[in-house]
C-alpha cells in the first residue's frame, strides 16, 4: 500500500483519495437513481402510454334547428284569393265645381305571386262617394248591372274602369230628382267583390 515513485508519498495518496471520493459520487448517484426513484407515491407506474388516434376527442358541430316552410293557402282552381288582390279608388281630379261631373276610377291590381283570373264585371264593382263613413252616393245605384267579366290577370297586371259621377246624391232605383251635394270634402270609395279600398279625398267647391 507504500506509493512508489519519484514524488512525494503525499502527492499519491491525495491522487488515490481524488479517485476514491469519484468513485462514491457515482455509486451514490446510481443509488440515488435506480433505488431512490421508484419510492414516489403510487410506485413504478411504468412509462405513460401515448394517445391514440382513436382517443382524440372529436367536437361534431350541432346543426341549427330548422322552420319548417309556412304553406301556401291552397288555391282549387285559379281564381285570385282576396289577399292577391288591391283595389283603389280616386278621381280623375282632387278638386271639382258643385254640379259638375268628376269622373271616378276604380283599379284593380293583381299584387300576388302568381297569374289568376278575377271578376272585374260590373256586378263586382261599386264606386261610392261618401261623408265620413256615410253613403252619398253609389253606382249599385243607378246601375244594378250583374253582368260578370273574368279576366286573367299577370303578377302585377291591373284592370281599370271610370264613369261619370253627376254630382248627385242617390238612393236605391236611381230617383231623377236627388240634389246636388253641396260644396265641402267627401271622399271616393271602391270595391272589387268584398274587398274595399281605402277611401280617397275629393273636393267639390
Amino acid at each position: 500500500m507504500n506509493p512508489v515513485g519519484s514524488q512525494a508519498p503525499g502527492v499519491y495518496w491525495r491522487r488515490r483519495l481524488v479517485v476514491i471520493g469519484v468513485l462514491v459520487l457515482i455509486f451514490f448517484l446510481v443509488w440515488f437513481l435506480f433505488f431512490r426513484g421508484g419510492d414516489g407515491d403510487g410506485g413504478d407506474a411504468g412509462p405513460t402510454p401515448a394517445p391514440s388516434p382513436t382517443q382524440s376527442a372529436t367536437t361534431t358541430p350541432t346543426p341549427a334547428p330548422t322552420t319548417p316552410p309556412v304553406p301556401s293557402p291552397t288555391r282549387t282552381d285559379d281564381i285570385c284569393l282576396d289577399q292577391d288582390i288591391l283595389v283603389e279608388a280616386s278621381s280623375e281630379l282632387p278638386i271639382y265645381p258643385v254640379g259638375s261631373t268628376p269622373t271616378l276610377k276604380l283599379t284593380i291590381t293583381n299584387i300576388g305571386t302568381v297569374e289568376c283570373r278575377r271578376n272585374v264585371g260590373p256586378g263586382a264593382n261599386e264606386l261610392r262617394i261618401e261623408l265620413q263613413g256615410q253613403v252619398l252616393w253609389s253606382s249599385d245605384d243607378c246601375n244594378p248591372n250583374d253582368a260578370s267579366d273574368i279576366i286573367s290577370f299577370l303578377r302585377g297586371d291591373e284592370f281599370t274602369t271610370q264613369l261619370m259621377w253627376d254630382g248627385r246624391t242617390s238612393a236605391a232605383g236611381c230617383p231623377s230628382d236627388q240634389p246636388l251635394l253641396d260644396a265641402g270634402e267627401y271622399t271616393v270609395v271602391g270595391r272589387n267583390g268584398t274587398i274595399e279600398s281605402l277611401p280617397t279625398a275629393i273636393r267639390l267647391e
